[in-house]
């Protein structure tokens, strides 16, 4: 399978997924902080367990786009990193 080509800078979205929506916020701007970024409801799991976030942003290279999801997937809040 190829690897699909990225032109880089662009709009960029994270999913996330956790438990709690207010630290799930709290964790993305201890993240993005001091750059731009966007969060928006996505989803709750049919039990509503879950939430899922939706992270927009734009990333420069593929290393800051890499990096920004190693990031979320550190934070105690957010379950996984789509």
């Amino acid at each position: 399978m190829n690897k699909p080509e990225i032109t880089y800078p662009c709009e960029w979205c994270y999913t996330i997924i956790g438990a709690k929506e207010s630290l799930m916020h709290d964790a993305v701007a201890v993240v993005f902080w001091g750059k731009e970024y966007s969060v928006v409801f996505s989803n709750k799991s049919k039990a509503g367990k879950y939430v899922s976030l939706l992270v927009k942003t734009k990333v420069d290279s593929e290393d800051e786009r890499k990096k920004l999801f190693d990031l979320l997937c550190k934070q105690p809040a957010i379950k996984m990193v789509l």
